[in-house]
């Protein structure tokens, strides 16, 4: 049986209007692979001590190759959280996490805290698998992040993907810049995520832009 391949293309820029890079991704290189695949992008908090630090633990989480995407976030809250007590200026320190898993089968996996998003371009249609959970009238309120409570409600979604299919992994930099059908035409017309941020940057956007786009070939 043919094995399935992903090709991936990463990108994760500071942006004109911040110090300090609070978005993390892994992997942090472009590059090509047989089917299993993780992934995952986080932000951390902005104007919250060690935001940049919390999004570093949770997307290396990713790392120790756990089996279940469920448990990633639940040991990456975990780290965060004992970062904390180890380290008491770091008190408030927090992230959001998506994080995905592909299968030897094309199934898609992925687990979910925060405001950054997965997306699936399938059958020419952009499908938002994650909810923003974010206080209603409070777009930059986050309801929950990983480092803020020792119990967390993690969306769970599963997603069967075929061959040609792309994922893409953003920050909320990216995505409250432009809109969907923007997102929907690029990705049809093939993007990087190097090109995607690179255009990003061009608006001068007020956060942090990181994006990973996933090509089911």
């Amino acid at each position: 049986m043919k094995k399935n391949r992903v090709v991936w293309t990463t990108k994760s820029e500071c942006g004109p209007n911040r110090k300090i890079n609070e978005d993390s991704i892994n992997p942090n290189n472009s590059g090509s692979s047989f089917l299993p695949f993780k992934a995952a992008i986080c932000d951390g908090l902005g104007g919250h001590v060690n935001g940049d630090v919390a999004s570093r633990i949770a997307t290396s989480i990713i790392d120790q190759k756990l089996e279940n995407i469920k448990d990633e976030i639940i040991e990456a809250n975990k780290a965060i959280l004992e970062h904390q007590a180890k380290n008491p200026d770091s008190k408030g320190m927090g992230t959001t996490m998506t994080s995905i898993s592909i299968d030897k089968n094309r199934l898609l996996n992925v687990a979910h805290v925060g405001d950054t998003r997965c997306y699936v371009f399938s059958e020419r249609q952009l499908i938002k698998l994650t909810e923003d959970q974010n206080v209603p009238g409070y777009q930059n309120v986050l309801k929950q992040a990983l480092g803020s409570n020792d119990k967390l409600k993690i969306q769970i979604i599963d997603f069967q993907l075929q061959k040609g299919d792309v994922i893409l992994l953003c920050t909320d930099g990216l995505y409250n810049e432009i809109s969907d059908e923007y997102l929907k035409k690029k990705i049809s017309d093939g993007t990087s995520a190097e090109s995607l941020v690179g255009e990003v940057l061009l608006l001068n956007p007020k956060d942090n832009v990181s994006a990973i786009v996933i090509n089911l070939v």
